[in-house]
């Protein structure tokens, strides 16, 4: 492996220069010098009651790698009831006295292939294996913590946070886009890139935040200024460990606290931009987008573009320049491609102009300048394709119908699931190259890969047999799932202004609408091929479509079984094919 012209063979070697290349990646040490009020000290005591650390022991993956303590979660799981109440004892004693004992600040780190050649070292990433002892205690501290700042955090923020995720980051998102679209309009998105952005905080900074945004003092700010001080690290190759070196910034990837701390960081960068801006974050991936209407319009995302740059200056945060990148959403000819569109503007990162681009991956989903998500279907089948190939060919020797449809379901269907509201395909021919790919699959599942399937029915009876839904109805049900969640408030997301609950008063009174009907309160039929991209237009006459006692069913395991359920009734109805919907050997609802 090599590093600047600098090559090394041996593990010992590598593991050192790995280390040296994680250490240059810090910022400046902190004096950690924050003044600490005891006064109201009470009002920061923590329970550490032996039943919660009992369950906490007995919920741990016994197939986690230990930490530097060499202490297994087989042992901690196993040993629970007894290893529970000298655990609270010793976690007591240091949350009280602020101190975290030094083997439990040690980090072995592992470097993580990000992408670029192999055997280059700056094409890794850190994560740090930590005592298992430790994350235990970091999870009540973790819960603590979020007790007390949840309701200050700001709601573009989706990453590391309860009910968030990908999809709820998305799907705003992509429905902005989708009514930009529909209206003919322009939308300018900005990528932001950190550099080392998890190795660059500065400790010194967030505890100013931690005291002075979030009211945060006492044993639990001296707690989490011990935890951040004095840590150290060294790199693992196999057995082998490198030196050890000083941790001078950043939160350890890896931890349980770090990446709640590096919410907590960021967190004002949302004050920063202007109200007419979207501001999306899921942890370091940030974007910023607003509709161009004019010259008024540019300056204003210049603007905010400028004033997270300046963010970034003040909070010893560097973005990367060359990675980010401007995706102009549009109807009109995209910059990029050399055919102008009516006017174009150019966006600057301090001095360094940031480039244009075609297309953008955000959080796992290609987004493009025409919001057409062809190249994610197509890049999700190929990557499909090969799975099943690799599959195919490496478990060649499982025989059992049962444990061939637990791997199709994960390897290869499991990769159509991530964000699959957002992207999913609405076309009828993409739509066939994905059940094609399901039907190669089933073939391979009954080892009947040389049997044609003739017709739809044929193939429909064969989904059934193995109880796989059509994968147009399970892009349906994904879909109503997530959209059951946002009418019960089970996720922190909420409808857009165009759709309502059904108030009696609309003019589709005829169509028989009840009160857990979702109408749509505004005429947004225009370009309809662009509102199927918006998840919450396509979805809302699926959900009205479902009987009511269904949509009534809040509990949502309950919902997806019923749901599944009229699915399969619809698409054996639909191609006139008869099966026992009782005979299952699984539940696709499970």
């Amino acid at each position: 492996m090599y590093r600047d012209n600098c090559y090394r063979n041996s593990n010992i070697d590598k593991a050192n220069l790995f280390n040296e290349f994680f250490y240059e990646q810090f910022s400046e040490i902190s004096n950690y010098n924050i003044p600490i009020d005891f006064s109201n000290d009470e009002s920061f005591e923590i329970l550490f009651c032996h039943g919660r650390i009992r369950k906490l022991l007995s919920s741990i993956n016994s197939n986690k790698a230990c930490g530097p303590d060499g202490i297994h979660g087989k042992i901690l799981k196993n040993c629970a009831v007894s290893l529970a109440y000298p655990l609270s004892l010793l976690f007591k004693i240091s949350y009280n006295t602020g101190y975290v004992p030094r083997e439990w600040k040690l980090g072995h780190i592992v470097p993580v292939y990000k992408k670029g050649p192999k055997a280059n070292i700056e094409n890794y990433r850190p994560i740090s294996l930590t005592s298992l002892v430790m994350k235990t205690f970091e999870r009540i501290i973790k819960d603590e913590l979020l007790l007390r700042v949840s309701h200050m955090l700001n709601d573009n923020q989706h990453g590391f946070l309860n009910k968030k995720s990908c999809t709820t980051n998305m799907v705003g998102f992509c429905d902005s886009l989708a009514l930009s679209l529909n209206d003919c309009e322009r939308t300018d998105v900005v990528y932001f890139d950190f550099a080392k952005a998890f190795d660059s905080v500065n400790h010194d900074i967030i505890l100013d935040k931690l005291k002075y945004r979030y009211n945060i003092d006492g044993r639990l700010l001296k707690f989490l200024a011990n935890y951040l001080s004095d840590r150290e690290q060294c790199v693992t190759i196999g057995n082998i460990k490198s030196a050890v070196k000083p941790v001078l910034s950043g939160v350890p990837q890896g931890s349980i606290i770090g990446p709640i701390l590096f919410v907590i960081f960021i967190n004002d960068m949302a004050e920063v931009v202007s109200p007419d801006t979207g501001l999306g974050l899921y942890a370091d991936d940030t974007k910023a987008w607003r509709q161009i209407n004019s010259e008024e319009d540019h300056i204003a995302l210049q603007n905010d573009v400028q004033n997270l740059f300046t963010w970034s200056i003040e909070n010893k945060m560097n973005f990367h320049p060359k990675k980010c990148k401007v995706v102009s959403v549009s109807n009109r000819a995209p910059p990029l491609l050399g055919i102008l569109p009516c006017v174009q503007y150019f966006y600057n990162l301090g001095e360094n102009p940031l480039d244009y681009t075609d297309s953008e991956r955000d959080l796992g989903v290609v987004i493009n300048s025409k919001l057409n998500f062809s190249d994610q279907c197509n890049k999700l089948l190929s990557k499909a394709k090969q799975m099943l190939g690799l599959v195919s060919r490496s478990c060649y020797f499982v025989k059992d119908v049962k444990r061939r449809r637990c791997l199709y379901l994960s390897l290869i269907r499991s990769q159509f699931e991530h964000c699959s509201p957002v992207w999913r395909p609405t076309c009828y021919t993409m739509l066939q190259r994905f059940e094609n790919l399901q039907k190669r699959c089933i073939k391979w599942i009954l080892a009947e890969e040389y049997i044609s399937y003739e017709t739809v029915n044929v193939y429909i009876r064969k989904c059934r047999e193995v109880d796989l839904l059509p994968l147009t109805q399970r892009f349906d049900l994904n879909d109503l799932i997530l959209f059951h969640k946002v009418v019960y408030n089970l996720i922190p997301l909420n409808f857009p202004s165009y759709l309502n609950f059904f108030d009696g008063n609309s003019r589709l009174r005829s169509c028989h609408l009840d009160h857990l009907s979702i109408v749509n309160t505004t005429c947004l039929n225009k370009y309809s091929h662009n509102l199927n991209k918006s998840f919450f237009y396509r979805t809302h006459t699926l959900w009205n479509a479902l009987p009511l006692n269904i949509r009534e069913i809040k509990e949502i395991c309950t919902f997806k079984a019923e749901v599944t359920k009229r699915l399969w009734n619809r698409v054996l109805s639909d191609n006139d094919t008869e099966f026992d919907l009782n005979v299952s050997s699984s539940s696709e609802s499970d």
